[in-house]
């Protein structure tokens, strides 16, 4: 009787899967995706159009949309990473966390729905009339908005870090790289298919949004199964309590200068992108109506989605960080000065441009083509965006996560990952803010339809020296050992802990 060979089997920490269970796992996570990127995607779009109806101004934008959210998202992640570093359950160490604050979460989510109507109705029964209508809905809608930021800091302090729990680590490179390719694909979807109604049908999205992520994520965190964990290590002391929790923190992830050149390099960029808040304004104030900025925003979507599969093999073959730095100077040859075009040159949204194709002219049903028109803002647009800032943009999705994981100790990725997203985070609220007030600044001199031309030079302002810092943490990176010899510095607070005995074999119906 012939011997049949055991199966290939895939493990992890204490978890080890048999191929269809592998491939079941990569559905349900993959899946999970889908359902939070298309809920988050509606937030801020949506937002947008409904401050600008009721005449916010782009400080009161900054600071509702960004600044409040940020400050509540800087001060819970790295408590919630910290804790989630080091918690234990029968349900794993991530899980709980997403499943205990998603029917919360759903409630805001429906809360924005009715954000508006809930504002004029608080209007009346308060009897507020010392504050306009306007004004009451957008403090209304604000508390709403900082409610779902609240819960979804929960979501996001964890998600992303179950990926390093439960795929096997030889496989987390191409996992991580389809996991992007489908969220961006996901991106343009929502960019081409209901962006355009989130002017008109902003209730039905949010409504959809809440029922997408009730249903789908919770299919998600019931099939996905975690291992079991090692003892968390001591705080640093062998102390314990709130104050021993923050000096353990602060001391791991501060203690060696590599750590220091990229925290500042996160800061400083976040600050310059902060000004990205105001990308929708730009793009209305140049001539283009919202299909078209809907068509750009998808069309980008798509093609970092194509690129970003061979931007993973570059960064395979020659690390993460190189294919940063690659990104960079290209950002700064092609991408800068384009994007300052409209400073200098702006034409109505009525200009075009007429294409003659004559090889079209006797070629049944494509005869009608052989003259067609363009605008001019539309394809010059499309040249920015799509031609010479999406490759850029695909290089650049090799630092958040996969950069880090190569960077960042394996063993507390989610407590460095926390404090990158501090430091990304502080920087963008206040660049959001500063941006917002510098807009306002120069409109008395450049004027209110022109100023959001000015958005790539606060940028630039601040990508000098963010560049300056990387150049820096990369040669940091090099003496400690680089691509041969690199391992993470990190301070020594316990000793090393024994593994934990058994395995979990998970099979196809076990997910």
């Amino acid at each position: 009787m012939p011997v049949t060979s055991p199966s290939k089997t895939h493990s992890v920490g204490t978890l080890t899967y048999t191929k269809p269970a592998l491939m079941i796992l990569f559905f349900w996570l993959l899946w999970g995706d889908v359902c939070y990127t298309l809920m988050e995607s509606v937030t801020a779009p949506i937002m947008l159009k409904r401050f600008e109806r009721l005449g916010a101004m782009n400080w009161e934008i900054a600071l509702i949309l960004s600044t409040i959210p940020t400050t509540v998202y800087s001060i819970l992640n790295p408590v919630i990473s910290f804790k989630s570093d080091r918690f234990r359950s029968r349900w794993g160490r991530r899980i709980p966390f997403i499943l205990v604050t998603l029917p919360f979460l759903v409630l805001a989510l429906v809360g924005l729905a009715f954000g508006e109507r809930l504002g004029i109705w608080l209007h009346d029964a308060l009897n507020l009339s010392g504050v306009s209508q306007n004004q009451a809905t957008l403090w209304t809608l604000g508390v709403l908005l900082v409610t779902f930021t609240f819960f979804n800091t929960f979501v996001t302090s964890t998600f992303w870090y179950l990926f390093n729990d439960v795929v096997p680590e030889r496989l987390l490179a191409r996992f991580m790289s389809w996991f992007r390719v489908l969220a961006t694909l996901t991106a343009a979807f929502y960019s081409i298919c209901i962006f355009p109604y989130s002017g008109t049908h902003s209730t039905e999205i949010f409504l959809g949004a809440a029922l997408l992520y009730l249903v789908g994520f919770s299919l998600m965190c019931l099939n996905v199964k975690e291992g079991r964990y090692p003892p968390p290590a001591p705080y640093v002391g062998g102390r314990t309590g709130p104050v021993a929790m923050v000096k353990t923190y602060v001391k791991e992830c501060h203690s060696h200068r590599i750590y220091w050149y990229l925290w500042l390099c996160t800061f400083i960029s976040q600050i310059g992108a902060g000004v990205a808040l105001f990308d929708l304004y730009l793009k209305q104030s140049i001539g283009l109506d919202m299909a078209q900025i809907g068509i750009i925003a998808g069309t980008v979507s798509i093609v970092v989605s194509v690129l970003v599969i061979g931007v993973g093999w570059l960064a395979d073959r020659y690390h993460p960080i190189r294919v940063l730095l690659a990104a960079q100077a290209l950002g700064w040859i092609f991408v800068t000065p384009a994007s300052m075009t409209w400073i200098f040159w702006h034409p109505g949204p009525a200009a075009t441009w007429t294409f003659h194709l004559s090889a079209l002219q006797h070629v049944p049903f494509l005869g009608q083509f052989a003259i067609f028109q363009i605008q001019q803002v539309f394809l010059i647009s499309l040249l920015i965006y799509v031609g010479l800032a999406a490759p850029v943009v695909a290089l650049a999705t090799m630092w958040d996560p996969v950069m880090l994981m190569r960077i960042f100790p394996r063993a507390n990725l989610g407590q460095f990952c926390s404090t990158n997203a501090v430091w990304r985070s502080v920087g963008g609220m206040i660049g959001a803010l500063l941006a917002g007030g510098f807009l306002d600044l120069i409109t008395p001199w450049v004027g209110k339809e022109c100023r959001y031309f000015y958005c790539p030079v606060w940028s630039v302002c601040f990508a000098v020296p963010s560049t300056f810092f990387f150049l820096k943490f990369y040669r940091s990176w090099k003496r400690h050992g680089g691509d041969r010899a690199y391992v993470a510095p990190m301070l020594e607070t316990a000793a090393h802990l024994p593994p934990v005995p058994g395995t979990t074999v998970l099979q196809s119906n076990q997910l």
